[in-house]
C-alpha cells in the first residue's frame, strides 16, 4: 500500500527498461493511488506537501519542477519541458485539492484509492486526480520522446475548489508563461468542452432596526429586506440571456443568516448567491444592476440599508468551436475509436476563467462523470482514467508536430 510521502515505484511487469519515464498502465494506476491516498482537502493545508511529494517524483525522471507557495500548507507546482525547436507552447492544467467528505459515512475509505470492479474509489477519484494523474502520464509520455517541437508545461494549481486561489496567484506571479493552448482535466466522461459558465459570488448586508415581534411597526427587519432583494434579483435582465452550449445563466441563495429569537425583529441580516453567467456578460455591469435594485428596496425602509459585496469573479470561458486544441481534441479521440462530436459546454467553472488570461485557446477534458463529482463514495472507471492519458498524448503530438510513426507505435493494446 502506498502511502502520502512514497514515490510509486515501477510495477512489476513494467516493460520500461530503467532510465525511461514513460508509465505503464499498473505505472498510472499506481499513481493516481498515491494521489487519492494523499488529503488534500481545500484549506487544510495538505495541497503544499502533496506538490512537494509529486516534484520529487518528476526529479526522479530528471524533471525539475518550481513550486510556489501561497497560504501556509498550499503550493503550485509548475514544470515544463522544452524540445528546445520552435513550436507552440502547451499546458497540461490540473488542481490537486478536493472538497470535503460530507457528513454521510463511505461505503469504502475516502483515501483508500482501492480498486475494485474496474473502478477506483476515493475523494477527488473523479475531481480531478484521476485527470491530474493522466496528465502527468501523459507529460512523461512526451518527455520521453525527442521528435517534437515547442513547449509543454504541467501546471498543478491548489484552492480551485475554493475560488481558483492557486491559478490567481500562478496567473500573477510569473510562474506560468503565456500558452498557445491549455488541457484542464476537469471530469467530462473524456468528451471535449471548450465553454463553461463564469461565477460571480456576492455577499448582501442589509441593516435595519430591532423592535419587538409584536410591534413590526416599529423596527426595519433586516431579513425581510435581504429576502425581497433576493425575490427580485430573480428579475434581473441578465438572468434572460441565452447561449447555445450553455443554456440561460442561474442564480442561487446558498446562504442566509439573521435574526437572535423569534420574537425579536433581526436588525441584521447577510445573505450569500452564487450566479453562473455566460460568456460576453460583464460582472461589474452586473453587480451595478443589483446595487440599482438594492437602492430601490432601500427606499421602501426608513433608515434601512443594504449592501453588496463581490466575494469572487470568475468569468465565463469561450474558446472557438475551430480552435487548433479544439480540432486535435477531437481527431485524438477519434483515432483511438471515440466519437468525433462537437465540442460541448459545462455549467461549472474551471482554473480556465483565471487562466484565459495568458492564452484564449483552452479546452476541459478528463475521465470520470461529472455527477460523481463532489459526491460520497466518489469513484472512477479505469477505462476512462487509462483512455484519457492516451487522448492526452495524442493531443499534444498533433500540436506540437509528433512524427505520424511515432504517434502509431506509442502506445501498444
Amino acid at each position: 500500500m502506498l502511502h502520502s510521502g512514497q514515490i510509486p515505484a515501477r510495477q512489476a511487469g513494467s516493460s520500461a527498461a530503467s532510465g525511461e519515464t514513460t508509465l505503464s498502465d499498473a505505472d498510472c494506476i499506481a499513481l493516481l493511488q498515491w494521489m487519492l491516498r494523499h488529503d488534500t482537502t481545500a484549506q487544510q493545508g495538505g495541497e503544499e506537501g502533496f506538490a512537494g511529494e509529486l516534484a520529487a517524483y518528476l526529479a526522479e525522471r530528471r524533471i525539475a519542477s518550481r513550486i510556489v507557495s501561497g497560504d501556509a500548507g498550499r503550493a503550485n507546482l509548475v514544470a515544463s519541458i522544452d524540445s528546445g525547436r520552435p513550436g507552440p507552447h502547451l499546458v497540461f492544467c490540473g488542481h490537486c485539492d478536493t472538497v470535503p467528505l460530507g457528513d454521510r459515512a463511505w461505503q469504502k475509505p475516502p483515501f483508500g484509492g482501492e480498486v475494485e470492479g474496474g473502478r477506483i474509489h476515493g475523494r477527488g477519484s473523479s475531481d480531478m486526480k484521476g485527470g491530474l494523474a493522466a496528465l502527468v502520464a501523459s507529460f512523461l509520455d512526451l518527455s520521453a520522446s525527442d521528435d517534437w517541437s515547442g513547449r509543454l508545461t504541467l501546471a498543478v494549481a491548489y484552492g480551485e475548489e475554493t475560488g481558483s486561489e492557486g491559478a490567481k496567484l500562478m496567473a500573477g506571479d510569473g510562474s506560468l508563461d503565456p500558452f498557445d493552448a491549455m488541457i484542464i482535466a476537469e471530469p467530462t466522461s473524456n468528451r471535449v468542452v471548450r465553454t463553461h459558465k463564469g461565477a460571480l459570488w456576492f455577499a448582501v448586508t442589509a441593516t435595519g432596526r430591532t423592535g419587538h415581534g409584536s410591534m413590526p411597526q416599529m423596527a426595519v427587519n433586516a431579513l425581510e429586506m435581504a429576502i425581497r432583494l433576493h425575490d427580485r434579483l430573480h428579475r434581473l435582465d441578465v438572468l434572460r440571456a441565452e447561449d447555445p452550449l450553455l443554456g440561460r445563466p442561474t442564480i442561487c441563495l446558498t446562504r442566509l443568516q439573521g435574526g437572535t429569537q423569534v420574537n425579536v425583529i433581526p436588525d441584521h441580516a447577510v445573505a450569500e448567491f452564487d450566479l453562473r453567467t455566460l460568456p460576453g456578460q460583464d460582472h461589474e455591469e452586473i453587480l451595478a444592476e443589483i446595487r440599482r435594485v438594492a437602492r430601490e428596496i432601500e427606499a421602501d425602509y426608513a433608515c434601512g440599508k443594504i449592501a453588496v459585496e463581490m466575494l469572487n469573479s470568475l468569468p465565463a470561458l469561450d474558446t472557438p468551436a475551430q480552435s487548433p486544441v479544439i480540432l486535435a481534441a477531437r481527431e485524438s479521440r477519434g483515432g483511438l475509436g471515440l466519437s468525433r462530436d462537437e465540442a460541448g459546454g459545462a455549467s461549472y467553472f474551471t482554473d480556465g476563467s483565471v487562466l484565459q488570461a495568458l492564452g484564449r485557446d483552452i479546452l476541459i477534458l478528463g475521465p470520470g462523470d461529472p455527477g460523481e463529482a463532489h459526491q460520497t463514495d466518489e469513484s472512477l472507471d479505469l477505462s476512462d482514467f487509462l483512455a484519457s492519458r492516451k487522448i492526452y498524448t495524442g493531443i499534444a503530438r498533433r500540436l506540437l508536430c509528433l512524427s505520424e510513426e511515432k504517434e502509431n507505435s506509442s502506445h501498444r493494446p
